[in-house]
């Protein structure tokens, strides 16, 4: 089932149109990444389906309803959730401060509940539970965004470069976290630009994009068997 339908969305920044008709889906159990150069348009597809862009044109259904009109707010509520690369823990609370901050809305019991299961998926923030989210390193800054981002198990989860500046040990470990999220019936989109052969192992389908469109869209083992694809799509064979 579709989770996530975006046809011929069109979007940009004031009078600068920077999307330009993007059709993609996402559906339940899967994760899909969309991968392409700097400038691409990726996050700004993140932020027109998040409703933090307006649209001038096509459609977002989540779950096969129109969220046209529909605040970031009321989206969230809906089930949808954006982990952005930058800014998603509070530097000077603590990891454990963050994680109640974020799990605030979920009652105490599945509060409780949210945070002992964060500390299951990435012990290393249990040892660190009283540290400062600034003092931590950028593996452990972005499972950190990564545990606030999934407090109540929304339906819908998008990752706005969550690997970029990570060492492949951290990379792994971090996918391996989102791959059994996935299992549990989720949609997850993933953005990706740097490094992308280290994620497209845990991905079941891709997107490329440039220039605001969507290239190409394939099943994630095509792209990483074709290497006359890679050369295609990322300059050089891998």
């Amino acid at each position: 089932m579709s989770v996530l339908k975006v046809d011929d969305l069109v979007s940009g920044y004031r009078n600068l149109p920077v999307l330009h008709k993007v059709s993609m889906d996402v559906d339940d159990n899967e994760i899909v990444a969309l991968i392409g150069p700097n400038g691409a348009g990726k996050t700004s597809l993140l932020k027109a389906v998040f409703g933090l862009l307006p649209l001038t044109g096509g459609a977002v259904a989540f779950v096969d309803k129109d969220l046209k009109g529909l605040k970031a707010s009321a989206r969230r509520s809906l089930g949808m959730a954006l982990v952005p690369q930058t800014g998603g823990t509070f530097a000077d609370l603590s990891v454990e401060d963050n994680l109640r901050v974020s799990y605030s809305s979920l009652g105490r019991t599945d509060s409780q509940q949210a945070l002992e299961q964060a500390y299951v998926m990435f012990p290393q923030l249990a040892e660190r539970r009283r540290q400062l989210a600034r003092t931590l390193s950028g593996g452990e800054r972005q499972m950190l965004t990564f545990v606030s981002g999934i407090g109540g198990a929304p339906p819908f989860l998008a990752l706005d470069e969550p690997t970029t500046g990570l060492a492949p040990t951290i990379v792994q470990s971090l996918m391996e976290s989102i791959l059994r999220y996935k299992k549990g019936g989720s949609a997850i989109l993933l953005v990706v630009e740097e490094n992308p052969f280290e994620v497209l192992p845990y991905v079941d389908r891709v997107y490329v994009m440039r220039a605001g469109t969507i290239q190409a869209e394939m099943e994630a083992d095509t792209l990483l068997r074709d290497k006359d694809l890679q050369a295609l799509f990322f300059g050089a064979a891998n």
